[in-house]
């Protein structure tokens, strides 16, 4: 009895192979339609891969936006001078406008500690929340909340 079953499945067409030649088949009746879809398919591929370059090159460009901003700041730590300060309030406030999620959380924390240098207490305090109410990284909310803290107290 066993034999016998076995030989029934042996002889039972794979399938695999009746998949394969399903798909040649409606290839060969569809051959338009299938280009078709395959062009379609490469458009599509092309878009998102497009899509993941820019999304790459704009992520680099913002870093080094902050990166450059984070410099003046040191600067402006080292020398006491002005032009360091408005050098990187000029590029937090830029890239507080372009960005979007953690880097742009960053620039408005660092534009809040300009206007508290600046002895603008109100508007540093208002950065401070809004970084505490919107962003989403634990870091940058703990930061706002001692230095809305920090200002309350004063």
């Amino acid at each position: 009895m066993p034999r016998k079953k076995e030989k029934e499945i042996i002889h039972r067409p794979d399938m695999l192979m009746q998949a394969y030649e399903w798909a040649m088949m409606y290839i060969h009746e569809n051959t338009r339609r299938c280009i078709y879809g395959l062009v379609a398919l490469c458009i599509v591929a092309a878009a998102v891969s497009s899509f993941f370059v820019y999304s790459n090159y704009q992520n680099k460009k913002v870093q080094y936006q902050l990166f450059q901003g984070i410099q003046a700041m040191d600067g402006y730590g080292q020398t006491r001078s002005q032009e360091f300060l408005e050098k990187a309030e000029g590029i937090f406030k830029k890239t507080a406008e372009q960005a979007s999620g953690k880097p742009r959380y960053i620039s408005k924390l660092y534009l809040a500690n300009i206007s508290m240098v600046r002895g603008k207490r109100d508007e540093a305090l208002k950065m401070y929340q809004d970084v505490s109410k919107n962003s989403s990284n634990e870091v940058l909310t703990q930061l706002a909340n001692q230095a809305i803290k920090g200002i309350e107290k004063k």
